[in-house]
């Protein structure tokens, strides 16, 4: 018998939105895109309105086409782009920040789910541009650095290579100043240029800022199909963000996201260290790569073929493949991971999450140290419109038990409260 999911026996069950790309955007899409959340942050309902009417008379279907599909959007980003170099050119670097940006969003979700056709690898090479041509120009600037991987394996692609992230520090930040920082690890479909809205909410905290993208997307040099590739990335952006003047030290938050909460749960591991506390939401750790799971998740909650981009993204040729071994190569349990200490870890998420089964974010609390979680009863992956709060919440709390231990570790210092 196949294991049973908190989300329903493993049985092939199918979301209405995965019917046609003209279902996604009227079910699933459409919502999102006038309420200006995943995927369409920055940008306007009213920019995707000529996309989807063209899909509307050109509809297509599963499985697609991801050339026919990326195609109708460059037009309608083209558009914005000459718009944002007008008003560039004309002096009004507000009204440029907020084309630019628009464009990039419209590039965003041509490439979506991850590149995969030829126009898509275009799409997300000009989404780039568009989006650090506008991030420039925001009160808090979001910049791109170039990391070097200082422990590339030898004799591997990874060599030689760079790993790019980027950052945001509080507004009128002044030299010589140091934050307390969060590292935002993304997931599956969000990149580095997604960090426009996560990192406003760390910077009104008071808080620096970076992204960085996990092995098999966006730019990331790590080999997606070796396991061990991850520790050899995070010791490389970890030394790198040691040397930042303005990262205050012993203040450092890791925060991974959907397929980033994996790598979130295993950081808190390997690293652990080197962090105050890790938050990994909507992550799985196990039966993410259950056969079994693999086999249903493939049409539920994500809004394309969630297999056949987790394959893409772990390295694997196709999902038949990614069944085969990625369970015992990749999971936290069976490589002993969950079994070794942990800093602070977080872990938060929807009960009813359809990428990863809840169990994932349930079995690290049998394991290794004491760890803490939230799951919201009603809300599926990620556990939002809820999650966010808590976690902020969180970090907040966690930021100021840190500095309340070095300020009573300093009285004791100056033999105020220590022995005389």
């Amino acid at each position: 018998m196949p294991p049973p999911y908190f989300v329903g026996e493993p049985t092939p069950k199918q979301g209405a939105h995965h019917e046609s790309i003209s279902a996604l955007w009227n079910l699933k899409w459409k919502k999102r895109a006038t309420l200006g959340i995943y995927p369409f942050m920055e940008g306007k309902a009213e920019d995707f309105e000529e996309v989807f009417a063209h899909f509307a008379k050109n509809n297509i279907y599963p499985p697609y086409d991801f050339e026919v599909y990326s195609a109708p959007f460059f037009p309608v980003a083209e558009n914005l782009e000459r718009q944002a170099a007008e008003a560039e050119e004309a002096g009004d670097t507000k009204k440029a920040c907020e084309l630019y940006l628009r464009a990039a969003c419209v590039y965003r979700t041509a490439r979506q789910p991850c590149p995969i056709s030829p126009k898509q690898h275009i799409a997300w090479q000009r989404q780039k541009v568009a989006f650090f041509k506008g991030s420039k120009y925001l009160e808090a600037p979001l910049v791109e650095h170039l990391i070097p991987h200082y422990h590339a394996k030898p004799g591997t692609k990874e060599m030689y290579t760079s790993i790019p992230v980027t950052v945001r520090l509080p507004p009128n930040a002044k030299p010589g100043a140091a934050f307390p920082t969060i590292l935002q690890i993304y997931g599956l479909d969000g990149y580095r240029t997604e960090h426009t809205m996560p990192s406003s909410h760390h910077i009104a905290n008071g808080w620096a800022s970076i992204a960085v993208e996990i092995p098999g997307t966006g730019d990331c040099p790590a080999d997606p199909n070796d396991p061990t590739a991850a520790e050899r990335l995070w010791s490389s952006v970890l030394d790198w963000i040691d040397q930042q003047p303005w990262v205050e030290k012993g203040k450092l938050v890791a925060w991974g996201v959907s397929c980033g909460g994996y790598y979130a749960t295993r950081i808190a591991h390997t690293h652990k260290d080197r962090f105050a506390g890790v938050v990994a939401q909507g992550g799985g750790c196990h039966s993410m790569f259950d056969p079994e799971w693999l086999e249903i998740a493939s049409h539920m909650e994500y809004p394309f073929d969630l297999t056949q981009v987790l394959a893409i993204k772990f390295g694997y040729d196709n999902v038949e493949q990614m069944k085969i071994d990625s369970r015992e190569r990749f999971s936290l349990l069976e490589n002993g991971i969950l079994d070794m200490p942990s800093c602070r870890l977080l872990l938060i998420n929807g009960m009813l999450d359809e990428l990863f089964p809840i169990e994932d974010c349930m079995l690290p609390l049998q394991y290794g140290s004491v760890k803490e979680a939230r799951y919201f009863r009603d809300s599926k992956h990620m556990g939002e419109p809820h999650a966010r709060s808590f976690i902020l919440k969180w970090v907040q709390d966690l930021l100021e038990s840190v500095a309340g231990k070095e300020a009573n570790s300093k009285t004791t210092i100056n033999g105020v409260n220590g022995v005389h």
